[in-house]
């Protein structure tokens, strides 16, 4: 009797591990039965379970209701977008995503995959067309690589690259009017979600966005190629370049981030409880609205830190002077910022060093004395004050 019992409850076990077992994309692995798409495999797997896929070029809009890691195997695959146009998801919310998560139930984990935007086409309302069509005219406002929402989500060695349309040009010395249509990764209603080792290139508006508790470790962001780019942000979001709150909840550490002075309101990083040891460089604000920021360093900002009141250690060099894109007609040079107050305390800004500024300090409290322990080289101006 107890052998049988042993001999059931080993069958068990065994039925559990293949229940779970890796479902295959690809022909890279012979000895498995395999998927020649990931949706397919996506559907067949399991909760819980893992979809592997071999190298190679997948058209597809993903879509992923259940929790499950979703890996490359043997060298990275790449998904397009697919002939027939990306899809609104879910319908009415304006997002046109690539990869889409929804309300899984438990943690989803991407792993070594790379999300190509290039050539996108979008099918609005039955009209197939790319963005150089939808995005102008505002009927694609939100075209993401990775869009995860009310799910727990891990990403891991993610490429997401080219999510970027055309905006309406301002008249003749202005800026462009609008945000400029994609974004690369996109957490929404997630709780904690983690973004490491990745990279995020050529996109609009965000890099990598939360609204919720965010670790953001390791990873390359570029591009801002509109106004209001941001890099990596912790907050509510902004529509049409009205910003919303940064949010100092999450981690932001380690993480190399350009963007572009060429745009008014980029930002190279927003909110965060933690922010340190990241590199931020060439945005019109460099780290905004976030609670601790620790040995970064700035290069070439506009402004380098600011809205931020504890500040420590941080290394911020910039040329004196750059031009305001969101100035209209001739305009002149106006001076780089180390350090924005804006009138609000300083009595935690220490131990950094500012070089090459226009402005070191701007806008002490009206009284405050500048900080000590602060160094400051080649500055102009070394602070001042509010009236």
């Amino acid at each position: 009797m107890c052998a049988r019992k042993i001999l059931s409850g080993l069958i068990l076990c065994l039925c559990c591990k293949m229940s779970l077992a890796a479902v295959t994309v690809g022909s890279c692995r012979p000895d498995r039965h395999s998927y020649s798409t990931i949706s397919a495999a996506i559907a067949e797997a399991q909760a819980g379970g893992v979809v592997d896929v071999c190298p190679g070029t997948y058209a597809e809009q993903l879509e992923i209701d259940k929790p499950l890691t979703l890996r490359g195997i043997d060298g990275t695959p790449v998904i397009v977008g697919p002939a027939t146009g990306l899809n609104q998801l879910p319908a009415g919310s304006g997002f046109y995503p690539q990869v889409f998560v929804n309300n899984a139930g438990d943690e989803v984990r991407l792993l070594n995959l790379s999300i190509d935007g290039s050539n996108a086409l979008f099918n609005v309302d039955g009209e197939v067309g790319g963005l150089d069509l939808f995005c102008p005219e505002g009927a694609v406002s939100n075209f993401v690589g990775v869009y995860i929402v009310d799910t727990p989500g891990t990403l891991e060695n993610i490429n997401v690259s080219n999510h970027f349309g055309d905006s309406f040009p301002g008249g003749f010395g202005e800026p462009q009017l609008i945000p400029n249509c994609g974004s690369g990764i996109v957490f929404h209603g997630t709780g904690r979600s983690i973004v490491r080792n990745s990279t995020v290139s050529d996109v609009g508006l965000y890099g990598i966005f939360s609204d919720g508790d965010l670790m953001a470790d390791r990873n390359t962001v570029s591009g801002g190629n509109g106004p209001c780019g941001i890099g990596i942000e912790i907050g509510t979001g902004n529509t049409l370049c009205n910003a919303g709150t940064a949010a100092a909840i999450g981690n932001i550490i380690n993480n190399t981030i350009t963007g572009t002075v060429a745009f008014e309101n980029t930002i190279g990083i927003q909110g965060g409880d933690l922010v340190k040891d990241n590199n931020v460089q060439g945005s019109i604000y460099g780290i905004s609205g976030a609670g601790n920021v620790m040995k970064n360093t700035l290069q070439n900002n506009a402004i380098s830190i600011s809205g931020i009141t504890r500040v420590f250690d941080n290394q911020v060099s910039s040329a004196p002077t750059y031009f305001d894109p969101a100035c209209s007609g001739f305009c002149n040079p106006v001076p780089t910022v180390g350090v924005d107050f804006a009138c609000s305390d300083s009595d935690h800004v220490m131990k950094n060093g500012i070089q090459g500024v226009g402005i070191g300090f701007a806008n002490l409290p009206k009284g405050d004395a500048v900080p000590k322990k602060n160094t400051f080289n080649s500055v102009q101006t070394v602070s001042t004050s509010c009236q």
